[in-house]
C-alpha cells in the first residue's frame, strides 16, 4: 500500500523546487553546516529529503548525503539530478519510510541528521504499533555516530487551525 504523498509527489515532481519555501536553500544549508560544525568530507543523512533540495546542496559542498523520502518519484528526481550535476559519488538517494529508517540500506553513523521537510514531522502518522513521531526520532537519532548531531523543523499545529477547512479534522491532543 501506497503513502498518501507519493501521489501529491507524482503530482508536484519537479515543480516541487519552484515553490517559493524552496528559495532559501542556499542559506538554510549555510546555516545547518555552520550550527552543526561539520566540516567538509562528514556524512550527513537527509531524512523526508524530498527531490533533494538540501541533500544535493550539501553533496556539492563535499559533504557525503544519503537522502531518504517516501516518495520513489522524488528520489527518482534526486537521483537523476545528482547524476546530472556527477554528484552521484556524493549522494545517493533511498526510498524509505522515516517511521522505519533502516541501517541497512541507509548506513549509520552519520555526522549528522536533518529533516528539515515541509510539514512532514508531527505529520508521519501512526505505525502499526502506534508509535509516531518518537519512531522517528528514535531512528534518526539511532543512525547518529557517537557525537553526531540532529536538526529537524517541525510540524505547526496552529498553522494548520488557522487553515483548517469544514470537511477537515483536528486531533487536539497529537496536534495532527
Amino acid at each position: 500500500m501506497s503513502h498518501f504523498f507519493e501521489a501529491l509527489a507524482d503530482h508536484m515532481g519537479p515543480t516541487y523546487l519552484r515553490y517559493s519555501f524552496t528559495k532559501g536553500t542556499v542559506n538554510e544549508v549555510g546555516f545547518l553546516v555552520d550550527v552543526l560544525g561539520l566540516a567538509p568530507g562528514a556524512r550527513v543523512l537527509d531524512v523526508g529529503c524530498g527531490p533533494g533540495r538540501h541533500a544535493l546542496e550539501l553533496a556539492r559542498r563535499g559533504f557525503e548525503v544519503v537522502g531518504v523520502d517516501i516518495s520513489q518519484r522524488f528520489v527518482d528526481l534526486g537521483n537523476e539530478a545528482a547524476n546530472s550535476e556527477g554528484l552521484s559519488a556524493r549522494v545517493r538517494f533511498v526510498h524509505g519510510d522515516a517511521r522505519a529508517l533502516d541501517a541497512v540500506s541507509i548506513g549509520s553513523g552519520f555526522d549528522a541528521v536533518v529533516s528539515l521537510c515541509q510539514g512532514g514531522f508531527g505529520l508521519v502518522g501512526r505505525t502499526e504499533d502506534g508509535a509516531a513521531d518518537d519512531a522517528v526520532l528514535g531512528g534518526m537519532a539511532s543512525l547518529l555516530s557517537s557525537d553526531g548531531r540532529l536538526a529537524l523543523s517541525a510540524f505547526s499545529a496552529y498553522f494548520q487551525l488557522r487553515h483548517l477547512e469544514s470537511s477537515d479534522t483536528f486531533d487536539a491532543s497529537t496536534g495532527v
